[in-house]
């Protein structure tokens, strides 16, 4: 799916996600990344749900957002129980949802200015479209 919207080109958003690539901006990325409206993190070592673990969620945690949306592939998929508290003891929320809905929620909520990190986790070996 393309997404459009004029937006400052300062500030990073996707421009097109599809199983297993996402345009953030003028890049593309076919692995897992995080970002921030200001700050791009290619290449997160989270292959897939299973990989996440609470270290690599608290690279995100460091950067003290509102809301993490974590995009768990082309399925919805709930992580373990545990990253879900311990986001809770930092004062950030967690939702998860598919990466398109992950996206579009991310682009939403950054034009509103919300302190927002769009955590994708994108499988290296995507399902044909």
């Amino acid at each position: 799916m393309k997404f459009t919207e004029h937006r400052d080109s300062n500030v990073f958003a996707v421009k097109q996600y599809r199983p297993g690539l996402v345009k953030i901006n003028d890049r593309t990325l076919l692995k897992s990344c995080f970002l921030t409206q200001h700050q791009l993190i290619e290449d997160w070592p989270c292959a897939n749900l299973d990989s996440l673990t609470e270290d690599k969620l608290m690279e995100i945690i460091h950067l003290k957002p509102e809301v993490i949306l974590l995009g768990t592939g082309e399925q919805h998929t709930f992580p373990d129980r545990t990253l879900f508290a311990l986001c809770a003891r930092h004062g950030i929320g967690l939702e998860t949802m598919s990466n398109i809905a992950a996206c579009r929620t991310f682009n939403v909520l950054s034009t509103e200015d919300r302190d927002v990190v769009l955590a994708l986790i994108i499988d290296a070996s995507p399902v044909p479209t």
